[in-house]
């Protein structure tokens, strides 16, 4: 009668020692789970970057349709245009 229950309860910790296991390990497990979550947290990160630039890309766009004195300003800085009537002067520095 010992021996039975001994066989049993040997089979029933080895029958939770498997599925134990395969709830940590498995192939959808708590590891994996952990991995999932982490990979959408990125996701949702570099989602949320992308939606700020596109944002920012929007009101540049929107910028440089309707405000002229925003064009000129960046067609000088980042271009060197220059008006019609306008002469560039450029100065050297002296060495001491």
């Amino acid at each position: 009668m010992f021996q039975i229950n001994y066989i049993g309860l040997w089979f029933i910790f080895l029958l939770l020692s498997f599925f134990l296991f395969f709830i940590i390990w498995g192939d959808q497990g708590f590891i994996e789970l952990n991995e999932l979550q982490s990979e959408y947290q990125q996701l949702c990160d570099y989602t949320q970057s992308l939606e700020q630039e596109n944002t920012n890309l929007h009101q540049l766009i929107e910028r440089l349709k309707h405000d002229p004195k925003y064009v000129e300003r960046i067609a000088r800085t980042e271009l060197g245009m220059i008006r019609a009537n306008e002469k560039i002067i450029k100065f050297s520095r002296r060495k001491q």
